[in-house]
């Protein structure tokens, strides 16, 4: 559900900057693209994961990685989540079942040429031979053909159909549509005796058309008064597109937001990066490198003692039980001179206080005995992953019934 949330904002931005910036604009293939483009973009961003943890060199400082640890949550059915789940496949489903009826109906109708009918959808056109301007119609509708225009359409009513609960969904495929007569219209005409004669022919139309969402329909009464307003409209100067860098700032805020609140890959963070930071040796000497401390910190009581710490003092978040949160987060923290922990960092969250509820336990834990290394005590920097596995509560085997005697 992170990962809808975060593409729905995404989703949200980029609909908001074309709304703002780009509507009123003549550039409609550069419209559609965008349309088209940041629509599908809008699901790729949130999986990707540019948290890259930056490290404060004071002296030599030494990585290492410690074994697992898994803890097992309190039991819990995770009601809220279920039931939340279960409402979103519910709406899917039903968004899909309207999405197939469009479907029926397009292969029902296109059996039959109704009276004023002006539409297409895919190689298929329908235009009455009665219509006056029937062949300005025509070529109108061969412009949406030839340029795939129902293939967007398609491609935003499955988006609609996993972001049923979204608005700006449907105002997406409203802007497409739009823009896709914006083409269509620019393409039928290249004069202004053409434009003026194409204009009276739309306004003069006054049919009850079918207005099946799938199908690319001439007059479609609502966007008349857009269409001719565009028609006549100067063409927009190229120097507009500067807007376009208004988007970067706004975008680099929200997947900076994105990325440190949460990982939305559910703790799949990329390994290679991990590996990355385990096997980084940092120094302040560039002469000398160590790959490995001659005397590591020790916990108090040993490893053992601290994995017993950690198991007893991880406080499981209530969320993350009812969500049945399951996965791997990890940790960074350095152990300093005097054995104290410190510059303790998430690397890998699985959101819902997940990663937090680690860093309390740490912040908690007592001094450690320091590294050393020829002789004198050093920095050490541990990576510690922390298995998490909701308890899952087992059935009861009922008690075997004495037999009759």
């Amino acid at each position: 559900m992170s990962y809808l949330l975060w593409a729905n904002i995404y989703l949200a931005i980029f609909y908001g900057f074309y709304w703002i910036c780009l509507r009123q604009e003549t550039f409609f293939q550069f419209n559609r693209c965008y349309l088209l483009s940041s629509a599908i973009f809008s699901f790729a961003l949130p999986l990707i994961d540019l948290n890259i943890t930056s490290f404060t060199i004071q002296s030599e400082l030494f990585t290492s990685t410690l074994p697992e640890v898994q803890i097992i949550g309190a039991a819990g059915l995770g009601h809220s989540a279920s039931t939340l789940l279960f409402v979103y496949l519910i709406g899917c489903f039903i968004s899909s079942v309207l999405f197939l009826r469009k479907f029926y109906l397009v292969k029902k109708n296109a059996k039959t040429l109704n009276t004023g009918d002006a539409y297409s959808f895919f190689h298929l056109i329908k235009v009455d031979p009665k219509l006056v301007g029937y062949d300005e119609i025509v070529a109108h509708e061969q412009v949406h053909i030839r340029q795939l225009h129902s293939l967007d359409v398609l491609i935003l009513e499955i988006v609609k159909i996993i972001n049923w609960f979204n608005p700006i969904v449907y105002l997406y495929i409203s802007a497409v549509k739009l823009n896709h007569e914006y083409i269509a219209d620019n393409e039928s005409v290249k004069h202004q005796d053409q434009r003026i004669k194409y204009a009276n022919l739309l306004v003069r139309q006054a049919f009850n058309t079918p207005g099946y969402s799938l199908w690319n329909n001439f007059f479609n009464k609502p966007i008349l008064k857009k269409r001719i307003v565009m028609l006549f409209k100067n063409r927009s100067k190229k120097s507009v597109l500067v807007r376009f860098s208004m988007l970067i700032p706004v975008m680099l805020i929200a997947f900076g937001f994105q990325t440190k609140k949460e990982n939305l890959l559910n703790g799949s963070t990329s390994d290679k990066l991990i590996v990355q930071k385990q096997s980084t040796e940092l120094t302040t000497d560039t002469t000398k490198k160590y790959t490995a401390v001659e005397t590591p910190p020790q916990p108090v009581g040993g490893m053992q003692a601290f994995y017993k710490f950690v198991g007893e003092n991880y406080a499981y978040p209530k969320d993350a039980e009812l969500a049945k949160v399951k996965g791997r987060i990890l940790l960074s923290f350095v152990v300093e001179r005097d054995g104290s922990l410190t510059d303790i960092k998430i690397l890998r969250d699985l959101g819902y206080g997940t990663g937090e509820a680690a860093v309390k336990m740490l912040e908690k834990s007592p001094n450690w005995k320091p590294g050393f290394q020829n002789g004198e005590p050093v920095r050490v920097q541990f990576t510690l992953p922390i298995q998490l596995n909701p308890k899952v509560e087992e059935a009861k085997t009922p008690e075997p019934t004495p037999a009759n005697q």
